[in-house]
C-alpha cells in the first residue's frame, strides 16, 4: 500500500486495491478486479473480455492483495497485462505468478524484539512488529495501551511470529477479545500464525 502510494502520480488512472483474502476460488479473480474497476458483468460476455475492453489504452495499478491462495488466477494476471499495454500490477504473494516481466521484491518482516531480553516500554515502541500490534489493537479496542504489565506479552506476540505483519494483524485483532498475555500463550498464538 506504501508502495502504491508513493507511485499514484504516475497512473493517471487510478490506483485500485484488490483484497484477493475472502477469496479462495481462482476463478472469481477476474471478477473481483471488476468489482474494484466497478467493471460491471453483463450479458452473457466474460468478464475477462469486458476487463480487457475497459482497460485498453488506461494507465492503471493495480495491486492484487494476497494473491498466494489464488494463484491458479495468474494466467488471467497475464492476460490483462498482455492486452493493456500500460496497465501494472503489484501482487502481494508468497508464490511467484510466473509470468513475462515479472519482480520479485522479497519484504523481509518487521524487527521485533528479543522476547528472553525484552526492553522497556519506551525502548519497545522502536520496533515495527510492535508498533504494528499496537495500531491494529488500538483499532479494534480504542482504549488499548502498552504498559508494563502487557509489553513482555506484546514483545513475545511479535516474536514468536516472525514479524510477519499478517499474522501479528491477526494475533492484534484478538486483544478485543483476549489480553496480550493470554494471546501470546500456547494454542492462541499459534493459531494466528
Amino acid at each position: 500500500m506504501q508502495l502504491a502510494a508513493e507511485v499514484v502520480d504516475q497512473f493517471p488512472d487510478g490506483v485500485y486495491f484488490v483484497p484477493l483474502a475472502p477469496i479462495s476460488d481462482p476463478g472469481l479473480v477476474a471478477s473481483a478486479i471488476a468489482q474494484s474497476l466497478e467493471v460491471r458483468e453483463t450479458g452473457s460476455r466474460p468478464i475477462l473480455d469486458r476487463l480487457q475492453e475497459y482497460l485498453d489504452g488506461k494507465r492503471l495499478l493495480l495491486v492484487l492483495d494476497n494473491f498466494e491462495q489464488v494463484i491458479a488466477a495468474a494466467p488471467v494476471v497475464g492476460d490483462l497485462l498482455k492486452t493493456s499495454t500500460h496497465l501494472k500490477v503489484i501482487a502481494t504473494t508468497r508464490i511467484p505468478l510466473h509470468l513475462s516481466g515479472e519482480q520479485e521484491l522479497p519484504v523481509p518482516p518487521l524487527r521485533r524484539p528479543d522476547p528472553r531480553h525484552p526492553p522497556g516500554v519506551e525502548s519497545l515502541l522502536q520496533y515495527e512488529a510492535v508498533t504494528l500490534f499496537i495500531q491494529r489493537a488500538v483499532a479494534v479496542k480504542p482504549d488499548f495501551t502498552i504498559t508494563n504489565e502487557n509489553a513482555p506479552a506484546v514483545a513475545e506476540i511479535a516474536s514468536r511470529l516472525d514479524g510477519l505483519p499478517l499474522a501479528i494483524e491477526l494475533a492484534a485483532a484478538r486483544v478485543k477479545l483476549f489480553p496480550p498475555r493470554r494471546c501470546s500463550r500456547g494454542s492462541s498464538a499459534a493459531s494466528v500464525s
